[in-house]
């Protein structure tokens, strides 16, 4: 098996710019952890992780926890 095989190929992408906020409204809305970040030339400038905006949303690994599973687990 190869990863062209199980790859995903619809990708959710945001802007540098974008809000932390929407970025993680984006990740939950569409059950993923991980956005692509492209510029306005459409050219691949990096990913963002749930876990690159806790480590800046959380300043201790009890935050950090509590974010993750609110995430994870959101109140319904």
């Amino acid at each position: 098996m190869k990863a062209s095989d199980i790859m995903t190929r619809e990708l959710i992408t945001v802007t540098p710019e974008m809000k932390l906020e929407d970025c993680l409204r984006l990740m939950e809305q569409n059950t993923i952890f991980h956005l692509i970040v492209l510029d306005e030339k459409q050219g691949f400038r990096g990913m963002l992780s749930v876990s690159d905006i806790l480590r800046v949303v959380a300043s201790d690994e009890k935050a950090r926890a509590d974010l993750l599973e609110s995430f994870i687990f959101p109140q319904r």
